[in-house]
């Protein structure tokens, strides 16, 4: 498959994500920093432990879950509440994605159905690739391509984060599974392993 502008779109969640990013300077996937960005909007991260949590909050009913946030109703704010025994790889993208459900959502999960929680969840999570992974950096990695294979691995490194987190995010562009990219023929196209 070449890599054509025409096969590569933005949609309303990656402009959030920009809009979030145009207020940083990051010049490589690296140094996007999920506790700056929730500093600077406002949002505070606590641990998921009982002694952080405030009263309003049912503790045995969110204790099994690795993060949760409780977004304000207003202004784009709120609280994160991240387990610490976690690696820092998961952390961030824990961090990412209830990063956006703070700055895109207004609601607390606990009072709606399960359609709307998994409405908000894949929502919040296209969001946070789009925020992680941004379409800028990845332009590099195809640009490397057309000298060498990029494997899905080289890809995750470079970003600082899972596979499949990094197989998310190209799906979202390519709408298929991308296991790295590959020049031939002086065509630079996607690669998908079988099996």
């Amino acid at each position: 498959m070449q890599l054509t502008k025409s096969k590569i779109k933005s949609d309303h969640w990656e402009q959030q994500a920009n809009k979030v990013l145009s207020h940083f300077k990051y010049k490589n996937p690296d140094e996007i920093d999920m506790y700056d960005i929730c500093w600077r909007y406002g949002i505070s991260i606590k641990p998921l432990e009982l002694d952080f949590i405030d009263m309003h909050l049912n503790y045995d009913s969110i204790k099994h879950l690795k993060a949760f946030s409780v977004p304000k109703p207003k202004a784009r704010k709120g609280t994160i509440f991240l387990r610490s025994d976690l690696d820092a790889v998961e952390k961030k993208l824990l961090l990412a994605e209830e990063f956006c459900h703070c700055y895109s959502h207004y609601a607390n999960q606990l009072n709606l159905d399960k359609h709307y929680i998994l409405k908000m969840e894949n929502q919040a999570k296209r969001m946070a690739a789009y925020l992680l992974m941004p379409a800028k950096f990845l332009k590099r990695i195809y640009a490397t391509a057309v000298n060498e294979p990029v494997l899905i691995s080289d890809i995750a490194d470079h970003f600082v984060v899972t596979e499949d987190f990094a197989q998310y995010r190209l799906r979202l562009t390519f709408e298929h599974k991308v296991d790295g990219f590959i020049t031939l023929k002086e065509r630079l196209g996607s690669i998908e392993w079988y099996g």
